[in-house]
């Protein structure tokens, strides 16, 4: 009995295969002269990219000839025999396609290049045939399936029928473009039925009076992006562009919307031109002054140039291919893209951001070709939100900078670091990372994936905590402003840091002993290869510790006195005879965690203690700080210093993380020796760190006794914080608040309780304490903010290249931000844009504003010529912006 027949993935051959009883629906030669005829003409590539996809092709050779071709003209560059075979060539495919003797071969097998759309609808029309019988089949082995087994519901099967049917065609170039008047009386029409049931200038001008003396009128070739945040009128002030070229000056301008259909389009320019609400429109209870309205403006709207395609899920070909089409025929004068964010590529890119980075430079180059303005409509990343003023600032649209593949980052769900490399190579999906949400807390947000950005310039920037990092100069890092560039800091800046890290999502326990025997190993131990474990101490109770934990494997601790050197040394040998494949449990147990073999200078702590539970992760640092800790009192007594020293810096890196599970920051330093390896310490400062550590950790065995003489210490005097304290600029936000509130310095500081100083209490940064004290005398949430947030403004003190390496980046989801070597770090994008108009209004963060109804257009960029902020009317209840003189 033959097999049930099953069809291929669509568009691969299949003769041959049992797959198919007859050959599948295709035709070899119909793809030959659609390949043939791109060869030959570009406008033969604008006409095919409306029709065809790569997937649409039989043979996968055509496919692959199909994507190069298209990928040269995405990228304006001619795409003939030659170009092809190079493109090709370069990417190790020529040979697969048959060579270049086979594209001069598709270029003599067309008759002419003018008949390629009708070659491509051929081919579209064979590849839906294949994509029906591949749907055909899938039902009838979801039906026999079903049937057999009894495991899903009928109505789940019907519906996965369906959904099979409807994927033979939801890739085709959806219906084309709708002439503005042939929508109006559809529109109206359902707005009736809603209401039954219940100057001279070079470029095309804006609209706006001030907006055109800044910029001239938007010129020939210029890619403009409007951007701003959620909300705020991107899309009406786009519209608003096309509306005044159109209808005031005859331009033909086309509005390609991702987002909003057809008839919610015409809503908009309706409702802006007639003056007329649109929740009017929509509820369709107009009056008889709306009606009017309506129809004075209806024949100048029914006759202006605007066309409109709403396509979901449209690429930049299709967008290129159909503007060619409009200049040719139209005159177009205007593309509107609204917006960028929800385009997508036919290309397979590394990461969504690197995708918008390709479709903006794609507009660019749409601009240029058809040589007319291009507005894309873009969304801002959430750096404006963490602005006391919520002002959107250039580098809120900026591209994703880059970072070496050693960064490391740690994951939510273990606390675990990873590095950017290792994730890369393992080609890792959807990891958990720690990310700063709207309120500046740590949340755990999924990594998607890591990227190369290749070879580039990067610099390590120190920070006086001792953390590094090696990134572009492009790589934003979070300041007291928002989101800043690399290039934009200085020595003496501060930039973000955790303060405290949340718990891991998943706590993996150990055993006690397994805890403290690693603890006393990576402090006092030695596990090299062919000699015997051992610890050395001359804490007896330390001695005792680790002869306890041993025995968890079994092992009975062999003493070693050495009395010369006042130190006593544990041996820890197999508990039976080791022969081949049998070794030390112990070593067999570090080798796990990649310990075993390591020198002093390279211990490290393993990934797997940052997964315990905390009071695990207490229990582990106790016993740790016992070995090469130290906590000492002054000798003035009035305070100490707790510290962890070690010729292991990534060992106290490792430390200083665990710490900040207690929200403890500490500070690692380089102790440089004149022969010998250099010395790292790490220390807690500040009183509030010490008391937290003292009472929280403590240290084990005969430096107990300094833990609780500094304790005593430190409990007679009273925090003066000088570590956790908040940026000067900070004093900005009190200082606009005391005007608003219309209150004096001098009361104030009455207010706060501290002596009145004029100007001194300016100058310095204040702490946590002192701001949330202020936060609560002015009854302010954003500075409460600032005074509970998850953050530590760490300063930096040194900024230098480290020459040109390869550099990697992240993708988070949603915060678009991470943890990378202890700093918060984010990702955005940056368009190829000649001009950048990003939107602001306060009266959507204050509904209290004195600017109600005022918008800001900003131009935050300018490529030929100044930049400046133009202020408009906002009427978005009739989908506008209007000049101020004639709002």
């Amino acid at each position: 009995m033959r097999d049930q027949a099953r069809p291929p993935v669509s568009g691969a051959p299949a003769q041959g295969s049992p797959s198919y009883e007859r050959t599948p629906p295709q035709d070899v030669a119909a793809e030959q002269s659609v390949l043939g005829g791109m060869l030959l003409s570009k406008d033969a590539i604008a006409d095919v990219v409306e029709i065809l996809r790569s997937s649409d092709f039989y043979r996968p050779a055509h496919a692959t000839i199909f994507d190069a071709v298209v990928d040269l003209f995405g990228r304006g560059e001619p795409a003939d025999a030659v170009t092809v075979a190079a493109a090709l060539d370069s990417q190790g495919e020529l040979t697969r396609v048959g060579g270049a003797p086979y594209l001069h071969t598709l270029l003599n097998s067309v008759p002419t290049a003018a008949n390629a759309a009708y070659y491509a609808r051929i081919v579209s029309e064979r590849a839906i045939l294949r994509r029906l019988v591949e749907a055909g089949t899938k039902i009838v082995q979801l039906g026999y399936g079903a049937g057999s087994s009894g495991s899903r519901e009928v109505d789940d099967i019907v519906d996965l029928a369906q959904q099979a049917v409807y994927d033979v065609t939801e890739r085709r170039v959806s219906e084309d473009f709708s002439i503005l008047a042939d929508l109006l009386q559809p529109t109206l029409d359902e707005i009736e039925a809603v209401g039954a049931h219940g100057g001279m200038m070079a470029g095309v001008p804006t609209g706006f009076s001030d907006l055109d003396r800044l910029l001239n009128g938007l010129h020939p070739g210029q890619l403009i992006i409007v951007a701003g945040r959620p909300g705020l009128g991107k899309s009406t002030a786009g519209m608003d562009f096309a509306r005044n070229a159109a209808i005031r000056h005859n331009m033909a301008s086309a509005i390609f919307s991702l987002e909003m259909s057809k008839v919610e389009i015409v809503t908009r320019l309706l409702s802006a031109e007639a003056r007329v609400p649109m929740h009017v429109l929509r509820s369709g209870q107009l009056s008889d002054d709306d009606w009017t309205k309506l129809a004075r403006r209806m024949g100048e709207i029914s006759e202006a140039p605007i066309f409109v395609d709403d396509t979901p899920n449209m690429n930049l070909m299709e967008i290129r291919a159909k503007a060619r089409r409009l200049k040719q025929r139209n005159d177009l004068k205007l593309i509107v893209v609204d917006y960028l964010q929800l385009m997508t590529s036919p290309k397979r890119v590394e990461s969504r951001q690197q995708e918008v980075a390709d479709l903006s430079r794609g507009l660019k180059l749409l601009a240029k070709e058809v040589e007319c303005p291009v507005i894309a409509v873009s969304q801002l990343n959430r750096g404006p939100e963490q602005r006391t003023d919520k002002r959107p600032q250039l580098s809120d649209l900026r591209e994703s900078g880059c970072l070496t593949a050693d960064t490391r980052i740690i994951r939510a769900d273990t606390n675990a670091e990873v590095s950017l490399g290792e994730l890369m190579e393992s080609r890792a999906r959807d990891v958990p990372v720690w990310a700063l949400d709207e309120r500046l807390k740590y949340v755990p947000r999924t990594l998607t994936h890591v990227f190369s950005s290749g070879h580039r310039e990067a610099f390590r920037l120190t920070l006086a905590s001792g953390k590094q990092i090696e990134a572009t100069a492009n790589h934003p890092f979070l300041t007291f402003e928002g989101w800043t560039p690399l290039a934009d800091l200085s020595v003496g800046a501060r930039v973000g840091t955790p303060r405290h890290i949340p718990p891991p999502l998943q706590t993996r326990p150990w055993d006690d002993d397994e805890v403290i025997m690693l603890a006393h190993l990576l402090g006092d131990g030695s596990f090299v290869p062919r000699q015997p474990i051992r610890y050395a101490s001359r804490d007896e109770a330390n001695l005792a510790a680790v002869t306890r934990a041993a025995k968890h494997w079994h092992i009975s601790a062999v003493r070693d006195d050495y009395a010369a050197a006042r130190v006593t040394t544990l041996r820890l040998p197999a508990p039976y005879r080791l022969a081949r494949g049998r070794r030390n449990p112990i070593a067999e147990w570090l080798d796990g965690m990649g310990l075993f073999g390591l020198r002093s200078h390279e211990k490290f702590i393993p990934t797997d203690i940052a997964a315990l539970p905390k009071a695990q992760v207490t229990l582990f640092l106790h016993h740790l700080w016992a070995t090469d800790g130290s906590v000492t009192v002054n000798k003035s007594g009035r305070g100490g210093r707790v510290y962890f020293s070690s010729t292991s810096r990534r060992m106290l890196e490792g430390i200083s993380r665990l710490l900040l599970r207690f929200g403890i920051t500490a500070r690692l330093r380089e102790v440089p020796q004149k022969v010998h390896r250099p010395q790292f310490t790490l220390d807690v400062s500040g009183r509030d760190d010490q008391l937290r550590f003292l009472r929280e950790i403590g240290v084990h065995g005969e430096r107990a006794a300094g833990c609780a003489d500094l304790l005593h210490a430190l409990e007679q005097t009273e925090s003066n914080p000088n570590v956790d304290t908040i940026p000067r600029e900070v004093w900005d936000t009190v200082r606009r608040i005391l005007v608003d509130q219309k209150m004096s310095h001098r009361t104030f500081a009455d207010a706060i309780d501290i002596a009145f100083c004029g100007s001194t209490l300016w100058k310095h940064a204040p702490s946590r304490q002192r701001l949330a004290r202020i936060a609560t005398v002015l009854e302010s949430a954003d500075l409460e903010l600032h005074a509970t947030n998850d953050i530590f403004w760490d300063e930096v003190v040194a900024i230098e290249s480290i020459g040109l390496t390869d550099v990697f980046d992240a993708t988070v989801m949603g915060t678009h931000n991470f943890i990378a070597n202890g700093m918060s770090v984010h990702n955005s994008i940056e368009q190829d844009a000649d001009v950048v108009i990003l939107l602001h209004r306060d009266d959507y963060y204050d509904k209290e504003s004195p600017r109600a109804g005022e918008a800001d257009f900003i131009v935050a960029k300018h490529r030929n010529g100044p930049t400046d902020t133009v202020t408009v009317a906002a009427q978005l209840h009739m989908s506008r912006f209007v000049d101020m003189a004639v709002s």
